[in-house]
């Protein structure tokens, strides 16, 4: 009962003496939507991918997000779906963003093709008191004795939201810019402006080749590593991170750094048709001790399809 309001009253400070912020993922790539939605039909064939996070499962109250997201090309446009959920406090925060992504494609030259895209969608917020246990509740003798009297309803909110994103990419490189809640929407549960901060987000990568054994480049299985930068800004808050990928034989591992916070470890394996993509956040910050990091898994799914002559050129970037 006591960890329970602790978790309150911890939550409820940081809720409402911070500025809102999104949640965030370490594989990047494999949410490649929610980092950019001008990757939308970047994969030529329809995909779908899952996603999971833990964060923080040593704390009481942790961070859960789910992801699951859909895109296809059809011609010279990228269409997509995403979803995206965050759970703060086991529950007692829930967040919900949906969006339809529209992304047309322009191809440069025979190796650079242009991306842009918009986003529409809404963002739920809400707040479910049932778990929540409030001093006055609390008997020193009985314990937890009366309803909550605090709260005498839950709150949900629900806005529109607007996403925009921009790229430039070939076979071998990447980069890019996007901008999140670009209404800056309020998503405060209580009688007060809480705009929701623009999150901005850039990030640039490369595959460089190995060297392979001629059956390995025939079947596109040679060894290659690929670096990558990706830096965010999202109100006073900003993160820099840096990593790593070996990819061979279908099996990628990575690094990535993410500054002042995480060392962040990766393993995934890539089909034809799916992909599978485990990580594990080791934190480095003041919360190491207690915290057990995060957790992280993914999938995707890749559908048949027979690319039409106008389609552009697929993208070959790390999937995790």
């Amino acid at each position: 009962m006591k960890s329970k309001l602790y978790v309150f009253l911890v939550f409820i400070g940081i809720y409402f003496v911070s500025n809102a912020q999104d949640n965030h993922y370490s594989q990047f790539y494999a949410n490649k939507l929610y980092l950019n939605p001008a990757f939308a039909g970047t994969d030529v064939c329809p995909r779908v991918i899952l996603a999971f996070r833990d964060q923080w499962p040593g704390l009481a109250g942790e961070y859960v997000s789910y992801s699951a997201s859909y895109d296809q090309s059809l011609n010279n446009m990228g269409v997509g779906l995403i979803f995206n959920a965050d759970d703060a406090g086991k529950g007692v925060l829930k967040t919900n963003n949906i969006g339809v992504i529209m992304s047309p494609k322009v191809q440069l030259d025979q190796n650079w093709t242009l991306s842009f895209a918009i986003e529409a969608g809404v963002i739920q917020k809400r707040l479910d008191h049932s778990s929540l246990v409030f001093p006055d509740q609390i008997d020193p003798i009985l314990g937890q004795v009366s309803n909550i009297q605090e709260i005498n309803e839950n709150k949900s909110i629900l806005r529109s939201d607007l996403q925009s994103g921009i790229m430039l990419y070939a076979k071998h490189m990447h980069m890019g810019y996007s901008v999140h809640h670009v209404l800056m929407p309020n998503i405060s549960l209580i009688d007060q402006v809480d705009s929701l901060n623009r999150r901005h987000t850039a990030h640039v990568g490369w595959n460089i080749p190995l060297y392979s054994l001629p059956h390995e480049r025939r079947l596109g299985i040679g060894p290659k590593l690929s670096p990558q930068i990706i830096f965010q800004q999202q109100g006073p808050a900003s993160e820099l991170n840096i990593g790593l990928y070996y990819t061979k034989n279908r099996l990628t591992t990575g690094i990535w750094y993410r500054n002042t916070d995480a060392l962040v470890l990766l393993v995934g394996v890539q089909t034809k048709k799916f992909n599978f993509g485990f990580s594990y956040d080791a934190t480095i910050s003041k919360l190491s001790t207690n915290s057990m990091g995060a957790f992280e898994l993914s999938t995707a799914y890749r559908f048949n399809c027979r690319p039409k002559k106008k389609t552009p050129q697929k993208m070959i970037c790390p999937s995790f």
